[in-house]
């Protein structure tokens, strides 16, 4: 964080917004939980009295994204903890960066796109990837079980990737396009999710209770 942002944040707190709840990206203020934040229209004008310039986005697909992806975070990221964030361009990337930028307040953590033997990977792998994955284990005949790299957080782990394309786009923030998956993984999980509901969030939950309660 500049200074810049710093006294940006400071102005934020001073008029009753608790920042904790809100992502400073690009000259751009995202909301991530409304209510928490405290951010009303009265507050925003005010603010704007000072910063007419930067933008304070209301995205209920962001909120969603950020409500989602706390439960996971408040597991995985520890106070004070140096998260590396690839500064590539992918989705998810970008994603990882607004969303972990208010725990800056919240844990006291370090965001750095250099890696050295202190930081943890901050890894963009969403929901419907896991979800691939297990069903590719299947298909080839091995466990079907969760693998995770050492040193490394997954705070997109329950968020789709629907939900993730769905934000971009609706942003001006800079990204490459995604390429679409054709496997026989992605056709069986499309066919599924015709049929069941949040079929990717079902197998996740089940391979993840089966590890943590299998005797080896």
């Amino acid at each position: 964080m500049n200074d810049k942002e710093r006294i940006i944040i400071k102005k934020l707190n001073k008029i009753g917004v608790d920042t904790r709840y809100i992502s400073l990206y690009n000259n751009k203020i995202y909301i991530n939980n409304l209510k928490f934040s405290k951010f009303s229209r009265n507050k925003e004008e005010k603010f704007h009295k000072e910063y007419p310039e930067i933008e304070v986005i209301r995205s209920k697909i962001f909120q969603k994204i950020c409500i989602k992806a706390s439960r996971t975070i408040k597991n995985q990221v520890k106070p004070r903890d140096k998260i590396y964030i690839s500064d590539d361009l992918v989705p998810g990337n970008v994603l990882l960066h607004v969303l972990l930028e208010p725990y800056q307040r919240k844990y006291g953590i370090t965001i750095t796109s250099k890696k050295d033997n202190d930081t943890i990977n901050a890894n963009p792998k969403y929901l419907d990837k896991f979800a691939s994955e297990y069903i590719n284990l299947m298909i080839s005949g091995n466990k079907i079980t969760n693998h995770y790299e050492e040193n490394t957080i997954y705070p997109l782990m329950h968020v789709s990737y629907q939900w993730i394309i769905d934000w971009i786009n609706s942003t001006d923030i800079q990204h490459t396009q995604p390429q679409q998956e054709n496997d026989t993984a992605t056709d069986i999980l499309n066919f599924l999710e015709k049929h069941i509901p949040n079929v990717n969030e079902s197998i996740k939950q089940s391979v993840t209770y089966l590890d943590d309660n299998t005797i080896e």
